[in-house]
């Protein structure tokens, strides 16, 4: 009889793990309420299985099913409170709810645990950039870079902190990384442009821009600042893209329609 209860034990241990392997597969699938169905089978046995609690709310998350999300990362805090896993995930839960504090506060916490994570450390540098704090932004950032040099994405972010800060020499330099790392990306030359115009390196910043509308007819900021950058040279053209531009909600086209007058 012992034997048969400790058959039946390791039967049902056996069941479980097949079950979290079968829910991985769910996920992996996109099938997250099958996912989730299957986790809380597994939950109900194991209630203190962090794997599985995380799987869950990594699928809640996928759903946009964030407050339940946000209950499994707090379970599994209340577990093992310094899990950079979950502590990551609340990040990106808050940020996709918008709040960007408690973002930027759950990456910072993430990152002491797992310094060496690049994504992470991006994400924290966007949390930051959201939060104005940039210079801390670009802490960050540059650590990111030291760890994984040819990562796009950090050129990218980095070039938006050197905007912010006033360095317009920098960000260009920053977005040209990007370029050269990522390829032909339609922000990266907007955002290079911008800080061209900055610089008031208008024929470089008109170049950027053409490239971008070339791609994206509608693009109508690049449009008002592409009118800005030749209104010296051919005013009349120039007034006609920013009055269209304008005309298609282009804040910064209604805000320099007097340059027509």
């Amino acid at each position: 009889m012992k034997n048969l209860a400790t058959f039946l034990l390791l039967l049902l241990f056996t069941s479980c793990q097949g079950n979290f392997e079968k829910a991985n597969q769910y996920y992996s699938n996109q099938q997250f309420e099958d996912a989730i169905s299957e986790l809380n089978w597994l939950l109900f046995i194991k209630m203190s299985d962090i794997r599985a609690i995380q799987l869950r709310a990594m699928s809640h998350e996928a759903l946009e099913e964030y407050e339940k999300a946000l209950t499994d990362y707090k379970r599994i805090l209340q577990l093992s409170p310094h899990d950079p896993q979950a502590l990551s995930g609340m990040g990106k839960v808050y940020w996709e709810l918008e709040e960007y504090k408690q973002a930027e506060k759950h990456f910072l916490l993430a990152a002491k645990e797992d310094p060496k994570n690049v994504e992470l450390l991006i994400m924290l540098g966007r949390a930051m950039i959201k939060n104005e704090n940039y210079k801390s932004a670009e802490d960050f950032l540059f650590e990111a870079k030291e760890l994984d040099p040819k990562n796009a994405a950090i050129y990218f972010y980095r070039g938006i902190v050197q905007a912010h800060l006033g360095d317009a020499w920098t960000a260009a330099s920053q977005f040209n990384m990007y370029i050269m790392y990522s390829g032909d990306n339609m922000t990266a030359f907007y955002n290079r442009g911008l800080a061209y115009m900055r610089m008031g390196m208008t024929d470089w910043a008109t170049e950027d821009f053409d490239r971008v509308l070339k791609s994206q007819p509608k693009h109508y900021n690049a449009l008002a600042r592409r009118a800005i950058c030749q209104m010296e040279f051919n005013p009349s053209q120039s007034c006609r893209d920013l009055r269209l531009a304008a005309k298609h909600g282009s804040e910064f086209a209604k805000e320099n329609l007097n340059k027509c007058f």
